[in-house]
């Protein structure tokens, strides 16, 4: 789908349900305008030593569909649908009912941290000392070494040149990244 006519939809639905939902929508004939999916994170469980991963849910009670169709249209197309699945609720809306189409920039945000697959990955691990770069948010694309990290607060305090001068920053670890070099 060409990027202008992407559109993100929001549907409530009952806590625990959500990847049943999902698949029932993706089993509905003439669904090829609409692909639902639940965002997920690849996390670690650690027993006695051994590691294992397990996929979590990002946002408990809701499935998002990703649609070529603008909200009425789409609204018009998937009722039918979505009024047979008894876990499903309502679509979430902003000001009125039929303003159901996630914001571009919601939308692009969340695209760039689930990225294709729909699911955040596990971060790789940082050490103080490590060079990373800002991957999102107001200083994206500016690069530092990491002074310290607040596990606790999942946040490094990076120095970095900004303005000209180097300063302290303090940045959630889920927005950086490693710099090779």
């Amino acid at each position: 789908m060409p990027e202008q006519n992407v559109y993100w939809y929001v549907l409530f639905v009952r806590t625990g349900a959500e990847i049943r939902v999902a698949e029932r929508l993706k089993k509905e004939p003439g669904n090829g305008s609409f692909s639902p999916f639940v965002p997920q994170k690849v996390c670690i469980f650690r027993r006695q030593g051994k590691k294992s991963h397990f996929q979590k849910i990002c946002f408990p009670g809701y499935v998002f569909i990703e649609s070529d169709k603008p909200a009425l249209e789409f609204i018009d197309y998937t009722y039918p649908i979505i009024y047979k699945q008894k876990e499903a609720y309502r679509f979430l809306c902003y000001e009125n009912k039929a303003d159901i189409a996630m914001r571009d920039e919601e939308r692009i945000a969340l695209s760039r941290i689930l990225g294709v697959n729909k699911k955040i990955d596990i971060s790789q691990g940082f050490k103080e000392g490590d060079s990373v770069k800002i991957i999102s948010g107001a200083l994206a694309g500016n690069e530092g070494m990491i002074q310290r990290i607040n596990k606790g607060r999942q946040e490094a305090l990076i120095g970095a040149p900004i303005f000209g001068t180097m300063i302290s920053v303090s940045v959630g670890l889920e927005i950086i990244e490693k710099v090779n070099g």
